[in-house]
């Protein structure tokens, strides 16, 4: 009897449900709101990275390329490349470059670049400066290098200067079309051999003189990568 009496204690004692407090509940939720918070925030922060507002992707008709649409009745032969090095330094990446547009006939190179406002604290630490403006980027300025073969070997070459066209900010990033006009690409006046490479340096007002704060491989055509495909303008890209 005894025996039936302590199991019968025991099933009371394995039956008595446990106690959760509200305090217990509100930790939980809160805990699964902040992991939300960060992954959606990493997401963002991932998608924004690789993002360039529209005006900055576009081919910008300027007047040289516009007198060229008009000659050619819209048949431009403008030509795309990826670019295979987008940031100038892997470590620092105060600059990054993306969508590429050559147009030949009318010797002109575009390209978009992009940098983080925290690009502005370096450029002052670095040349001693103090007061530039985060939002406006007047104060930089663009050339073009390339570098050919010679028969001497290979020689260096300042091609253009670049004049922005179109400049946007987003959050923390601030974004800019870049046009480069009078640029022989691939079937040179002179007869020389198209540019190995070409490269944007980038330049702050009062030390040209200098190197450049920063540089970006924008274009190649050698032996190891040569790769370009044709870039036909949209609707919207295209002059009225």
């Amino acid at each position: 009897m005894e025996d039936f009496e302590r199991y019968g204690d025991y099933n009371e004692l394995e039956e008595i449900p446990g106690h959760r407090t509200p305090l217990g509940k509100i930790l939980r939720v809160l805990v699964a709101v902040v992991i939300l918070f960060v992954v959606g925030l990493l997401g963002f922060r991932l998608v924004l990275f690789d993002y360039y507002p529209k005006s900055i992707k576009n081919l910008y008709f300027n007047e040289t390329l516009t007198a060229y649409y008009e000659k050619t009745s819209g048949a431009i032969g403008a030509k795309t490349q990826r670019i295979r090095f987008p940031y100038e330094n892997n470590s620092n990446g105060y600059f990054f470059s993306d969508n590429l547009v050559l147009i030949d006939g009318a010797d002109q190179l575009q390209v978009s670049l992009r940098l983080n406002v925290s690009t502005v604290d370096a450029i002052e630490e670095k040349y001693g400066l103090s007061g530039l403006s985060r939002d406006s980027l007047d104060y930089l300025s663009f050339r073009l290098v390339d570098m050919v073969k010679d028969g001497e070997g290979d020689v260096e070459r300042v091609l253009a200067a670049g004049k922005v066209v179109v400049e946007e900010k987003v959050m923390m990033y601030r974004y800019l079309r870049l046009v480069f006009d009078g640029v022989d690409l691939f079937d040179r006046a002179d007869g020389t051999a198209p540019s190995a490479w070409m490269r944007v340096d980038i330049f702050v007002d009062g030390t040209e003189g200098e190197a450049p704060f920063a540089s970006l491989l924008v274009y190649e055509n050698h032996e190891e990568y040569c790769l370009f495909k044709d870039y036909e303008p949209s609707r919207k890209e295209r002059p009225e």
